[in-house]
């Protein structure tokens, strides 16, 4: 291994083909994440289910709102599956990869060899890094973002916001393409993905971010090595623990949120209201309640899985009303984080700044890939 050390480290970061070939390894754990839990979940969701549905129709004798709260449309024992069914296993699987990652150092040569190709857009392959492991759960790499250089940190603290899409996002889009028979739709929605948080980041980002005299510190030359098990499973643990400590809490706080407003009248009289919008987007008034709610916590994007809605969409139809409900705003527990680790005005103007970007991108997908 050696020998080929230095070998290694021009491919990755000297010849041409090394950011594109880093680029590709640093979504591959993303992509491998979702395929291993995507095939656990359909293998275990029948036996979840069967545990939770007789007990949801039990709960539903209970008085209200306590009915509602617990066993309603958007209720802890209705929706806690998608939690430990599709969004645990995502970050368990994405942790671990990351993990080995770092421990065997490839993550520090991956994103030294990204560098070039990210400055102009204001971020590093180090601030790529974060926005991949976002993936898994946006708040870990929220708060890693800490390490960052002061120009740099609000542009990621941004892509991440944007374009990271988290467990919920990501499980809940799979099922909508399931659900509509299109499930190959995946590939175009994540290359779009990218490529407008990368667009974003270049509006947002500093002039400073963007400078080629501003490079990216390492600490010297980084040495592959096999990654121990032990590292890796500290890596990972840390990951998964502040995924329960953080988002699991604030994930009961909007379910309960979520389903009073539901039970008020609440969800509906917003969604009456953002419904004239979505012809905008060339898209049905049904589709309004999930961005709606998916604007409060992601998996607000599994209504477009009703039969009713995902088999009257075209496919461009179909990814314009996910892209739209899942980057429109950050989810509720994401705008906590920054506004807790920045600031309450950052967290407002990152807010708005991604609604208005978000309404752009969906917009051009939707009129641009109707020519097409």
């Amino acid at each position: 291994m050696g020998r080929d050390m230095p070998r290694t480290q021009v491919c990755l970061v000297r010849s041409v083909p090394g950011p594109f070939l880093a680029l590709l390894l640093l979504l591959a754990p993303a992509w491998a994440a979702v395929a291993a839990a995507t095939r656990l979940a359909e293998r275990i969701d029948s036996w979840v289910r069967a545990l939770t549905d007789p007990l949801a129709g039990l709960l539903t004798s209970w008085p209200q709102p306590f009915a509602e709260i617990l066993a309603g449309d958007y209720g802890f024992v209705t929706m806690g599956p998608l939690l430990l069914v599709w969004a645990t296993p995502v970050v368990v699987f994405h942790a671990l990869l990351m993990g080995a990652y770092k421990a065997s150092g490839l993550l520090d040569r991956l994103t030294t060899a990204m560098n070039p190709w990210l400055r102009p857009f204001g971020m590093t392959g180090r601030e790529l890094a974060r926005v991949v492991m976002g993936f898994g759960c946006n708040v870990p790499a929220v708060i890693g973002a800490r390490s960052s250089p002061a120009c740099a940190r609000g542009a990621c603290v941004s892509a991440i916001a944007f374009g990271s899409a988290c467990s919920y996002q990501l499980g809940a889009t799979l099922a909508v393409f399931a659900a509509a028979a299109r499930p190959e739709l995946i590939v175009p929605y994540l290359l779009y993905l990218g490529a407008t948080t990368l667009a974003y980041s270049r509006l947002v980002a500093p002039r400073a971010a963007r400078s080629p005299s501003n490079p990216m510190l390492t600490e010297g030359r980084v040495v592959l090595t096999w990654p121990r098990p032990r590292t890796v499973w500290l890596e990972t643990q840390g990951v998964v623990q502040e995924f329960f400590r953080r988002a699991l809490p604030v994930f009961l706080v909007i379910t309960a949120a979520a389903s009073l407003l539901h039970w008020l009248g609440a969800l509906q009289a917003a969604s009456a209201v953002v419904e004239p919008a979505m012809a905008a987007f060339r898209l049905p008034s049904e589709a309004a309640l999930a961005v709606v709610l998916a604007s409060v916590r992601k998996d607000g994007i599994l209504l477009l899985a009703e039969p009713g809605v995902a088999a009257s969409l075209s496919a461009v139809q179909l990814l314009t009303a996910v892209y739209l409900a899942g980057v429109l705003l950050p989810c509720l527990v994401t705008c906590l984080t920054i506004a807790r680790e920045q600031s309450r005005g950052f967290a407002l103007r990152l807010v708005g700044r991604q609604a208005l970007a978000a309404t752009g991108f969906s917009a051009l997908l939707a009129w641009g890939g109707a020519w097409l």
